[in-house]
């Protein structure tokens, strides 16, 4: 079963996810547990832990504010929760993500994609590499955009990404000039990969000094590279 084939649609379209997350259920201690499935709104979770409809539930991956949401279906094998409007607007707004990563070293990358066709106003590839030695929950990735324009990021502050219906700052971002090319490096979290393996990912590229423009990335060779990820070190066996 691929990554994004696995469709639950009793509701929303629900996807396989083939991640781990830390969590805390009305702020008491954290726990790790793989998740099952996920919507751009929702995320199932795989656990044992006893909650009620209604707990409020901290969800950290790292390279994020936490996700906050509540508890919105119990099953036998976990629940679900629904994400909050506030927190889904914090994700969007760059002045909860403070830049700092500029100066952040990346660590050592183990798989990459290949280059990716996107569409963009300006010719440009993505590349998706991702460090599978993190522990559960705190796996790594890194969309990287090389443009043909060494001074396509020069102006640029800011990246906002956006699967289906869900926005937010891009993370860990990096801006470079490699010879006659541009490139921007930014962090992905398990869900965020896993939601452009879904939808696709929608760049949107700008600040107070340049003109937005967008790159867009379907979701089937997002998709293809976390396949190459598993089953070694990403994939959590529900």
């Amino acid at each position: 079963m691929s990554v994004v084939e696995n469709i639950d649609r009793r509701q929303a379209e629900r996807y396989q996810a083939d991640f781990g997350v830390r969590f805390a259920v009305n702020g008491g201690p954290e726990h790790v547990s793989p998740a099952l499935n996920f919507t751009s709104r929702s995320l199932a979770i795989r656990s044992e832990l006893a909650v009620r409809a209604g707990d409020q539930v901290d969800v950290r991956f790292g390279g994020l504010p936490d996700l906050k949401g509540e508890v919105a279906r119990i099953f036998p094998e976990g629940f679900a929760i629904l994400l909050s409007e506030a927190s889904l607007d914090m994700m969007a707004r760059s002045e909860d993500q403070p830049q700092s990563a500029h100066t952040e070293k990346t660590p050592e990358l183990t798989i990459s994609s290949p280059f990716i066709r996107v569409a963009s106003p300006i010719p440009a590839r993505a590349l998706i590499s991702s460090n599978i030695d993190d522990e559960l929950g705190f796996n790594r990735h890194f969309l990287s955009i090389v443009t043909a324009d060494a001074d396509a990021f020069e102006k640029v502050d800011k990246v906002w990404i956006c699967a289906n219906t869900t926005r937010w700052v891009a993370h860990g971002l990096r801006f470079e000039r490699r010879g006659a090319k541009g490139l921007a490096v930014m962090g992905l979290n398990d869900w965020q990969a896993h939601m452009g393996a879904a939808y696709g990912l929608k760049l949107t590229l700008g600040g107070a000094r340049t003109e937005e423009w967008t790159v867009a990335i379907d979701a089937e060779p997002i998709a293809a590279h976390l396949e190459t990820l598993l089953p070694p070190r990403l994939a959590v066996n529900a």
